[in-house]
């Protein structure tokens, strides 16, 4: 015989498990300019995206010395001046001529640009004088449109100029001073370096260096910081087009990684046997990139499609995203989504007048007197136990080709501080050395169909619901970029403030991540309106449980 045993104690199951889909009001927001100085990164050369159009990328740098008021010693001569700008690379393999070979990270496009070097005359000051209050001078996207390039390089011919530059991911032989003897041609192999743009600057250029340089020795012009950076206002990387292409190759880098190195030699007194004889020796001596690295953004939408200049023309730069959300790197769009502030219907006792679904009804434009109830009040009302929260975004393939044009990854931030949601910190699958499959759970890659056209991004965010619903944290807005890295994406790597041409912070003081500024590419996503299919349309679903009242 067999007995029921605990019935009486565990009875019917009594809760059941529900989704409950939340529709944003959404906007896509323009910046006509952005902040673009102390990036954690920096980009040179062409883009083209085949929606956005063309983007051409310069930098401005500040230099410095790595020492002051430096010695070069007796009949200082100048041998060789070399730039070393270290491209980011993966080693791949060592080859059996001990060669290593290399994979080049994050260079984009394999057309030709024209790229030079020149040594900048204008002065990039640290502080602001109109703020009357010491705030650091910050410096913009459009900056070469504001200081005018002639300016910068008043006419002077360049120091180094490639028409037809392309980042090679071969390992790169240290140049060594010509009269070196102290360093055999098997060492020199043994040196290799991982690939980088490397320029060995000669003739006219190398007289700048002397006369800049070694010949200022004793002058208080390298005695200090402040000195230098009036005397020796810094080096600019000019990107153009290459002729008889409309495309090109754009490359990002760590200008801390970069340097100008002078090899010279000078006379030195050796004392042996009783005698003291002057030789010849060899010096080297370094000049960084620091302070203030100013990264420019030259974008013509009349080269994508007609709706990219359309947009561009948008003067109010805020974009309602019914039909379509718009996100794009460097001074492009973010998007912004603001859940839950739809009004809801009410009875006239107060009570939610709910849907034949068991949802509240949202009311699409209340009069004053329907402004009773919010969907986020029903929500709490509901006392739902949240197991999940995902906000999923689909690509409109229609305008978007696919591939190795679109972002890899996208970031969501608190749009008024730029701070980044709690479920950040909760991800485990959070790794510094791996960018691409990092915080995934959070902030998911995208999902690719098989022609490798990205079908949609899912960002989990459901501690922050749970919080919202709780009343442990507001119901912020919430802003959407893409990003290069969503590892460097937190506050305490930056954000920066959008400003209009007026040099006027953007409409709620909405923030930028920098990694939003040091990205290139960019995406269209489908809208929240009618007229998108409900396959397509931009939600939040919350996954909850609850009792079978």
């Amino acid at each position: 015989d067999f007995d029921v045993v605990g019935n009486e104690v565990l009875g019917d199951i009594n809760f059941e498990r529900d989704v409950y889909t939340a529709t944003p009001l959404a906007q896509s927001q323009k910046f006509q300019r952005i902040q673009t100085n102390n990036l954690p990164g920096n980009l040179i050369g062409v883009y083209n995206d085949p929606f956005y159009g063309r983007s051409i990328y310069s930098v401005l740098s500040q230099v410095a010395l790595e020492r002051y008021n430096p010695d070069f010693g007796e009949n200082a001569t100048l041998t060789s001046v070399v730039l070393n700008l270290p491209y980011h690379s993966t080693e791949t393999s060592t080859a059996t001529d001990e060669k290593k070979t290399y994979t080049l990270d994050s260079v984009y496009g394999s057309s030709p640009i024209k790229l030079s070097i020149y040594k900048s005359n204008y002065f990039l000051r640290d502080f602001d004088p109109e703020s009357g209050s010491g705030d650091r001078q910050l410096y913009y996207s459009d900056f070469i449109d504001q200081a005018d390039e002639d300016e910068i390089i008043k006419s002077s011919v360049p120091l180094y100029t490639n028409s037809s530059f392309i980042p090679s991911n071969a390992s790169v032989e240290p140049i060594v001073p010509r009269n070196d003897s102290e360093v055999a041609d098997n060492e020199v192999d043994s040196l290799q370096l991982t690939p980088r743009l490397r320029v060995e600057f000669l003739n006219d250029a190398i007289d700048v260096f002397k006369t800049n340089i070694l010949d200022m020795q004793g002058k208080p012009e390298l005695d200090n910081a402040n000195n230098f950076r009036n005397f020796f206002r810094g080096i600019y990387f000019k990107t153009e087009l290459a002729d008889g292409t409309n495309d090109g190759n754009l490359f990002s880098f760590d200008m801390s990684q970069a340097d100008i190195t002078l090899r010279y030699t000078y006379d030195k007194e050796v004392t042996g046997n009783g005698e003291t004889t002057t030789v010849s020796t060899n010096g080297e001596f370094k000049i960084n990139f620091s302070n203030n690295i100013v990264n420019t953004i030259q974008q013509d939408p009349s080269t994508g499609t007609a709706e990219a200049g359309e947009l561009d023309d948008n003067n109010e730069g805020r974009i309602d995203a019914d039909k379509n959300l718009y996100i794009r790197g460097g001074n492009g769009f973010v998007g912004t989504l603001d859940f839950f502030n739809y009004y809801v219907e009410v009875d006239g006792n107060g009570d939610y007048v709910l849907d034949g679904n068991g949802n509240p009804i949202i009311i699409e434009n209340p009069a004053s007197e329907e402004k009773k109830k919010t969907e986020l009040d029903f929500l709490k009302d509901a006392d739902w136990l949240v197991n999940d929260a995902i906000i999923t975004l689909f690509v409109d393939t229609d305008k978007v080709v696919g591939g190795d044009a679109e972002p890899e990854r996208i970031y969501i931030y608190d749009l008024e501080t730029g701070r980044i949601l709690i479920d950040y910190g909760l991800d485990p699958t959070g790794n510094e050395n791996d960018a691409i499959n990092s915080l995934v759970v959070h902030l998911g890659r995208i999902s690719r169909d098989s022609n490798d056209k990205g079908e949609f991004y899912q960002i989990r965010i459901t501690k922050h619901i749970i919080d919202v619903l709780n009343g442990d944290q507001d119901n912020i807005k919430l802003g959407i970029s893409v990003s290069s890295n969503v590892n460097n994406s937190t506050v305490g790597n930056g954000i920066v403030f959008a400003k209009d041409e007026n040099d006027v912070v953007s409409e709620n003081d909405e923030v930028v991540p920098f990694s939003s500024i040091v990205s290139h590419e960019g995406t269209v996503f489908y809208g929240y309106g009618s007229e998108v299919p409900d396959s397509k349309r931009l939600k939040l679903d919350i996954f909850y449980t609850k009792s079978k009242n």
